[in-house]
């Protein structure tokens, strides 16, 4: 299975990948470094302080990563290797907050917090004041929910992690990606936040 997990920076999705990798047989790719590696940027936004992506050789690399996960799959499927089972029930996640612009997720998670939080998160960790609102607005606006849904409608999902510890997020997820329970994107709504953003 393909998990996709995205949102705005600041919602969590790094510490909650790295917890979800370590309790379920899977592979993590995250989306940052795999621009940093394959060089997959076309300039830097020197206002906002971050590479510009290019999305289209992202999905590339991703889909082939996608392609070769499955061709591993399938080649000890036909040689009837020992433990098939257990590599049947592998994982890729995919962690980052343009993954939900690709194809190939069984399942996109996206990670919501309040803005005013994610303000405070991401004054934090450095981000320079025209990245930090820009993130903000977005967040107020649900872009990475609402664009997800456009390319996965309902295998596209969001938790509201504002007030969640990152187990309770990853028990969640894992409720998510085994059929247990759904949270459909829209019932997600910080878009009052708006007007006070400043």
């Amino acid at each position: 299975m393909i998990i996709f997990i995205t949102g705005t920076p600041g919602t969590g999705k790094t510490t909650v990948s790295q917890l979800l990798k370590d309790q379920l047989p899977s592979r993590l790719v995250d989306i940052n470094q795999l621009v940093e590696i394959e060089e997959l940027y076309t300039g830097l936004d020197e206002e906002r302080g971050y590479k510009v992506v290019d999305i289209n050789a992202l999905c590339s690399v991703l889909h082939e990563i996608i392609l070769k996960e499955n061709a591993n799959i399938k080649e000890r499927e036909d040689l009837n290797i020992e433990g098939i089972e257990q590599v049947k029930s592998l994982y890729l996640v995919v962690e980052g907050h343009l993954s939900h612009l690709c194809a190939g997720a069984d399942v996109v998670i996206v990670l919501r917090t309040h803005p005013h939080v994610l303000k405070d998160r991401l004054a934090a960790k450095g981000f320079k004041e025209a990245k930090i609102r820009e993130n903000v607005e977005a967040e107020a606006l649900d872009v990475c929910a609402f664009e997800a849904y456009q390319e996965y409608k309902d295998r596209a999902h969001e938790i509201d992690t504002t007030s969640k510890k990152p187990q309770e997020i990853v028990n969640i997820i894992k409720e998510v990606i085994t059929g247990e329970k759904s949270y459909p994107v829209g019932e997600v709504d910080f878009s009052d936040t708006l007007l006070n953003i400043s």
